[in-house]
């Protein structure tokens, strides 16, 4: 009937090159201009991982070189202002790339919530007519975080928040509502095809940040459905930029902060 594991044990690919890239900003960001070899021997990385993050970070204005020397790029700038600028940028990105409201979730207090979220004009978000945090078993952004949870932990769940009828398509029935979280896998999307609303498609997959359940979503309007499964397909292509950008807006203050700094931004 469930799983008896909680499914966030392989920490994906994209979190892992994330995570060096952020080691790689940080080295930068202390070192007032350095080359590659050094930056490479510092991270611990070969000299082909190092070159290769270095043309992602400099496409993210993360990193600038001049004269075979990296420093600082002009997208760390806004990280000494409050808030979350660079995952506000990111999320921003996300949501013009694929053309949908999106939505960062996760499970906190036993309770679904909705982080960051970041829609337009073009990209119109779902209307939560019922809160997300009550609609786990319907929602995408919902559905995503109970698909890491063990048995236990998704039965506690909905005896908290039961799995009423929302729409003609709700799964109610635990039994039914499991098998489908488990269909795909672990690390597979869920979907929400007029489950939480008959105006509304979702699809979400999950971040796999490390000890942490986390999902990215996004939602189309009803009659953009044809194409939802296009857009899903491009989220763990766009995940390390996510990724990336909330690990360099909770990064220490340099003048607060002690210790090397790739050892301070391990989750």
């Amino acid at each position: 009937m469930h799983r008896e594991r909680s499914a966030p044990v392989a920490v994906p690919v994209w979190w892992e090159a994330a995570r060096w890239a952020s080691d790689l900003v940080g080295l930068v960001d202390a070192a007032h201009g350095i080359d590659t070899r050094s930056l490479a021997r510092r991270a611990g990385l070969s000299l082909d991982s190092t070159t290769r993050l270095l043309e992602w970070l400099r496409r993210q204005g993360l990193v600038a070189t001049v004269s075979g020397a990296h420093f600082p790029g002009p997208a760390l700038e806004p990280l000494t202002r409050p808030g979350r600028p660079l995952l506000g940028h990111a999320l921003a990105r996300l949501r013009d790339e694929v053309g949908a409201a999106v939505y960062l979730s996760s499970y906190t207090d036993g309770d679904v919530q909705v982080r960051e979220y970041s829609y337009s004009k073009s990209a119109p978000p779902a209307e939560e007519w019922v809160p997300f945090s009550a609609a786990g078993h319907a929602s995408a952004v919902g559905k995503i975080l109970l698909a890491q949870l063990d048995g236990d932990a998704r039965m506690d769940h909905l005896t908290r928040h039961p799995a009423v009828r929302l729409t003609e398509r709700t799964i109610t029935d635990p039994l039914a509502l499991f098998e489908n979280l488990d269909r795909g896998g672990p690390r597979g999307a869920q979907f929400s095809l007029l489950e939480y609303s008959p105006d509304v498609v979702c699809a979400a997959v999950p971040l796999g940040l490390p000890g942490q359940v986390s999902g990215l979503a996004l939602s189309l309007p009803a009659n953009q459905y044809p194409r939802l499964l296009t857009a899903a397909q491009r989220l763990p292509d766009l995940a390390p930029t996510l990724l990336l950008a909330r690990l360099l807006d909770d990064r220490p203050d340099p003048t607060t902060a002690t210790g090397r700094w790739p050892e301070l931004l391990v989750a």
